[in-house]
This record gives structure tokens, sequence and C-alpha cells, in this order.
């Protein structure tokens, strides 16, 4: 089954090389239908501690949700920055 990912921030430079389109532009993954969320950070590579939050088509969503043909999945790195 095929997902689309979006990767915001720092998590960008997880993309992978074999993607056409640039870093901040979704791309398309391959999964099983008993991959999550946190199982795709891992394959991408992504550390521990990296992504704060993670959406499902729009939706905030735990690292363990089943992931679901066609689904929209993006992850958020931590924010820095302000005063």
């Amino acid at each position: 089954m095929e997902i689309e990912i979006k990767l915001y921030g720092l998590l960008r430079r997880h993309r992978p090389a074999d993607q056409p389109g640039a870093p901040h532009h979704p791309f398309v993954l391959v999964c099983t239908p008993e991959d999550t969320p946190l199982m795709v950070i891992e394959r991408l590579g992504i550390a521990e501690g990296m992504v704060v939050a993670a959406a499902i088509n729009n939706q905030s969503s735990s690292l363990d949700t089943p992931l679901q043909p066609g689904d929209k999945l993006a992850f958020f790195p931590p924010s820095s920055g302000g005063s």
C-alpha cells in the first residue's frame, strides 16, 4: 500500500534520495498494512526524539496508529525560537 509523507523542518533531510521533488514536497512510501507512524520514522532513519508530533490525514495522531492505504502522514520536529 502507498502512503504520502510530508516532513517538516529539520526532518526534511531524511527524505529518501530516490524520491523526486524538492525536500519540502510530499513523497510516496510503500508500506505494509501493519505499519505505524513509528515504523515509518524508524525506516526513514529519524532519531528518537526528533518527531514531536504526527498527523494522519490532517488529524493529530499517536505514533502507534495503524496506517491505511492512501493515508497522508506528516511528521513535525521540535520547535525552537521565540522569547
